[in-house]
């Protein structure tokens, strides 16, 4: 029978002894509650899942794994292409013969990066189907041929087929190309449908239906403190690889200000950098030195350096004390009046988790494309930089290699996450064998002896859970507000905030609560969106932190927007949001929002021709340099930023 909540509070209160460790009536009042927790984390867990999954398949296609590729579709999945519906095997020998030319990999000259940003995913009631959006973010052409630029949206179905988070059902919309001699985008027509609304988006993981469906019937103490303490290290892992993805944001944002010694404090004393072949710098006081080789510390008028760090997949060791990440580096770098440069490659990075902190413990850059902001991938290949004489590395590169034009794949860490199998590269490459998809099982000790102490226990538990799935809420409703930004949804885009929500756009103004948002929407851009305008609000590399309660959030955000005319002059447009987020009814979203943009330049010439004199769009004050404020200080030292806003 299940006992009165003031009862079973009384018995706790007086103690173990009490009632005894193996006391069925006041176990049975706590079984649900594990079990229910349990269903909740592996709810969390699948929302990982289907991000990790989707990353996947941007870094497989970015180097021509087609293999890989298609065996993370379901077995009777499907994917709708511009060139038709296909099915698992189709979709192989489309990408191995069209794309592949009948190999993996890719030949020579070849550039296909597919970077996927954005996400928004929701889990199905019944924790075993799932609903995802994306943006991908694609660089295509050949050296000596042509170069453009082109994005769109994924809607895609997930399914859990025998343990394994698989794709049932991807739909690619193409939403925009541009070449890059064109001095702008081209609008693709059509209609794309939104799977969520702005309720949806901020809730991913809907409340259990009923009862837990693995409440044991007769449970021991011993029982529930072994599921409990399995229980409790899941839900650290699930914020482990949050503190990680953070750790790798951060370190993106330090470095587009050049601001060195936070960069250097994220790294632990005996940590490496390896940036493509310019050698390995050993030690913290090393990797500090290096850093000065790209210049003083702090930007200069008319400096850019940004480094977009995207699609990160992280995977946290079992015993939780050390991690590894990969995920894609795109940089537009240069000074105004000089010269500017585009560059992308892939990081494969180590982490470690000293005293509670995690830090960076191994960085290694592999650069895959270098090309002057002016020609392009069809006419420019810059090679890879070596060993600067200036700030010699402490050690050789561990690999040598060639960059775009020439192919080179930098190995994962990790197996497929559909199969658990290991990549299957191109012969030649060297193989890397990674974890699986789950995590390997690890025993952990019940620190529970008692009925006090498990209870205890639960809450901690469920806290640890709710913190960790604050993070993928939040990272949802940002990406929510990104996509009805772009499509003229007034009102659903005013729904994402809190009745008293604030929102302070810098160059445009300042509004006060959901409604005067909304009015303050529909007033400034009336009418339907225009049907040959290309806007895609990018809103891209989250850092989130989540209060210990799990029901706020203070949230950065990247926005990397593209704008302009269909066939016209198009525009690059950058900035930093700094938001609050917050439950409200049960959901969560935005309750201030406040965007600082840094630079706005056009599409042909980029922040490296900018006239300070100019007219028409100008957002952010580039070639000056933005003040932009920070939520957050260093995570591993404590420093505090130069303009902090907590």
């Amino acid at each position: 029978m299940k006992i009165p909540a003031a009862i079973l509070n009384l018995l706790l209160l007086c103690g173990a002894s009490a009632i005894g460790a193996d006391d069925r009536s006041a176990l049975a009042a706590l079984q649900s509650r594990v079990a229910r927790l349990e269903e909740e984390v592996q709810r969390t867990e699948a929302i990982r899942a289907v991000k990790r999954l989707q990353y996947a398949y941007g870094h497989y296609a970015e180097l021509g794994l087609w293999n890989d590729l298609a065996d993370l579709f379901a077995e009777n999945g499907v994917g709708h292409y511009p060139s038709g519906t296909l099915g698992k095997e189709a979709i192989r020998k489309l990408f191995l013969q069209d794309v592949g030319k009948g190999m993996l990999g890719l030949v020579e000259g070849q550039l296909y990066p597919h970077i996927m940003l954005e996400p928004v995913v929701t889990l199905a009631s019944d924790g075993k189907s799932a609903k995802g959006r994306w943006r991908v973010f694609a660089m295509l052409g050949s050296f000596g041929g042509s170069a453009v630029w082109a994005g769109g949206i994924y809607e895609n179905d997930y399914v859990l087929e025998k343990g394994f988070w698989k794709i049932q059902d991807l739909h690619y919309y193409p939403r925009f190309s541009g070449r890059y001699e064109d001095p702008g985008w081209t609008v693709a027509k059509g209609e794309i449908p939104i799977h969520y609304d702005p309720a949806r988006a901020g809730k991913p993981v809907l409340e259990i239906p009923g009862a837990p469906a693995n409440a044991q019937v007769s449970p021991t103490l011993a029982t529930l403190s072994n599921r409990l303490a399995d229980l409790t290290r899941r839900a650290q892992w699930l914020n482990d690889e949050n503190e990680v993805e953070n750790l790798q944001g951060i370190y993106g944002y330090y470095v587009d200000r050049k601001m060195w010694d936070d960069v250097a404090d994220l790294f632990s004393e005996d940590a490496t950098v390896e940036l493509g072949l310019q050698g390995v710098y050993a030690g913290k006081a090393s990797i500090r030195r290096a850093l000065d080789q790209f210049g003083p510390a702090g930007l200069r008028e008319g400096e850019l350096n940004d480094h977009l760090q995207l699609q990160t997949i992280v995977h946290v060791a079992p015993d939780g004390r050390s991690a590894k990440a990969r995920g894609v580096e795109l940089t537009m770098s240069g000074v105004n009046g000089v010269g500017g440069e585009w560059s992308e490659g892939v990081f494969e990075n180590e982490f470690t988790k000293q005293n509670g902190v995690w830090k960076i413990k191994s960085l290694h850059f592999y650069p895959r494309l270098r090309t002057d902001c002016d020609r392009g991938w069809g006419e420019d290949a810059k090679p890879a930089p070596g060993p600067n004489e200036n700030f010699p590395p402490d050690r050789p590169p561990t690999a040598r290699y060639e960059i775009f034009p020439k192919f080179y794949i930098a190995p994962f860490h990790f197996n497929n996450p559909a199969t658990g199998r290991a990549t299957q590269y191109p012969k030649g490459t060297k193989a890397v064998v990674g974890p699986s998809n789950p995590q390997p099982a690890v025993s952990v000790s019940p620190a529970f002896g008692t009925i006090v102490e498990l209870t205890k226990g639960i809450a901690e538990a469920e806290r640890r859970l709710k913190v960790a799935a604050a993070y993928d809420a939040a990272e949802n409703i940002a990406g929510a507000y990104g996509y009805y930004l772009d499509e003229f949804m007034w009102d659903e885009t005013a729904d994402l905030f809190t009745i008293n929500a604030g929102r302070d756009l810098s160059s445009v103004g300042s509004d006060n609560g959901r409604e005067s948002i909304r009015q303050s929407l529909k007033k400034r851009y009336p009418g339907k969106k225009p049907t040959e305008y290309v806007l895609v609000h990018q809103l891209i590399q989250p850092v989130i932190h989540v209060a210990q309660d799990g029901q706020s959030a203070k949230m950065r955000v990247r926005l990397f927007q593209l704008a302009g005319p269909s066939g016209g002059s198009g525009s690059w447009i950058a900035g930093v949001y700094e938001t609050e987020t917050a439950v409200e009814d049960g959901v969560w979203k935005l309750k201030a929002l406040d965007l600082k943009y840094t630079w706005t330049a056009d599409y042909k010439g980029g922040w490296a021709h900018i006239d300070p004199n100019r007219k028409g769009l100008i957002l952010g004050p580039f070639p000056k340099i933005a003040d932009l404020p920070f939520h957050y200080k260093n995570p591993v030292t404590g420093r505090t930023p130069p303009l902090f806003v907590p």
